[in-house]
């Protein structure tokens, strides 16, 4: 059995648990796409395929945000970790979203592409560098999301007050309010932006116990 490089970076994890990441990774491997690796403790996020690290960016800060309402609450739901999980709807979705025209007309040679070089001819537009945003979410499988951010998130007192009188205005009409829980991970926006294209649906991301 091969020993994954995640399952050996997980330093402090008891063997039944060690296990249980070769197998996972062993998993992952044994198919051609990209995964990625989350590694809590080490604030790192690795770019793997068949096992191999392609990159990894260093992370500021993995935190796990969760709403408790201002007056009681629940305890806190556990990170679930080591566990495989996969992007339910990512920011990635649309790079590569085909944009028909809106109309057809016949082919003319008047509407052949002018030549950049003539006199009074419009310079083409340049394509924007780094047009991807720096912040954005990702919806998971489990029913939690990641929350891709370039400073420390924190939920302050009156936006919990603002949230449970929101929350106690959905139930009196019958709505169950709904608050998933968020890990945030917090890196440089160009770490943010080069990452954007990969979070899509199906993205495979092994997760790391954080202790």
């Amino acid at each position: 059995m091969v020993a994954f490089g995640a399952a050996a970076a997980a330093r402090g994890v008891d063997d039944a648990k060690r296990l249980q990441l070769v197998e996972m990774e062993a998993s992952l491997a044994r198919e051609t796409g990209l995964y990625l690796v989350l590694d809590p403790r080490a604030a790192r996020l690795s770019v793997k395929v068949r096992g191999v690290e392609l990159s990894s960016t260093q992370l500021v800060e993995v935190s796990r945000l969760e709403f408790q309402p201002l007056f009681g609450g629940a305890s806190s739901q556990p990170l679930p970790a080591p566990a495989i999980w996969h992007v339910a709807e990512g920011p990635g979705d649309t790079d590569r979203e085909t944009i028909a025209p809106t109309t057809l007309r016949p082919y003319s040679e008047e509407d052949e592409r002018q030549d950049p070089s003539a006199p009074g001819a419009k310079p083409a537009p340049k394509k924007e560098e780094n047009q991807w945003p720096s912040t954005y979410r990702v919806k998971l499988d489990i029913g939690w999301q990641l929350m891709v951010v370039n400073e420390s998130p924190r939920l302050g007192w009156l936006r919990r007050l603002s949230a449970s009188v929101r929350d106690g205005w959905m139930r009196l009409h019958g709505e169950e309010p709904s608050h998933p829980p968020l890990v945030a991970l917090v890196m440089a926006p160009a770490d943010a932006q080069a990452l954007h294209h990969l979070f899509r649906t199906g993205m495979p991301i092994l997760v790391l116990p954080p202790e």
